[in-house]
């Protein structure tokens, strides 16, 4: 009895570890590692969002790639994670380090810096009216016209 509960233990941890498992070989704890012969599925990437990151993020390696239903995701080796619409249009970047500077407009690094020349920009949220919402490493977000003119602070 005591073998078949150990067993039974032991077979439902290594499920449970193999369910955890993301799509190619990501896990919820790294989700920059991936299996060397998981593929990455480029074609669920539309073309315009694989030349926005050709363009703004060069030499990135895209490590995963998601499509839902109404958008599709990027995650890059060096930490960023896209999301663009279904038609491959930008919507957001997030990294928790910093996004590069290649992928921040300047009028809006500009302003940035002009209210906190630390500060790293952490998101980038665009909405369907074209504005952005620009969240920083110290926790403050700026809201920008489709225009980058600088429209609001939230808390």
């Amino acid at each position: 009895m005591v073998i078949a509960f150990l067993s039974l233990f032991v077979s439902c941890d290594f499920i449970g570890k193999q369910g955890n498992r993301a799509i190619n070989g990501q896990t919820a704890a790294n989700p920059s590692v991936r299996a060397d012969d998981a593929p990455v599925n480029l074609e669920q990437l539309p073309k315009p969002a694989k030349e926005y990151i050709d363009k703004y993020l060069p030499g990135h390696e895209i490590i995963r790639v998601r499509a839902y239903e109404d958008n599709v995701r990027a995650w890059l080796g060096t930490g960023e994670i896209l999301k663009f619409d279904v038609d491959g249009h930008f919507k957001e970047i997030e990294c928790a380090s910093g996004i590069p500077a290649s992928a921040i407009d300047e009028r809006l690094m500009q302003d940035v810096k002009s209210i906190d020349p630390k500060a790293s920009i952490v998101k980038i949220d665009k909405d369907s009216y074209g504005e952005y919402d620009v969240k920083l490493d110290n926790g403050m977000e700026i809201n920008y016209d489709a225009n980058f003119k600088r429209i609001g602070f939230d808390n």
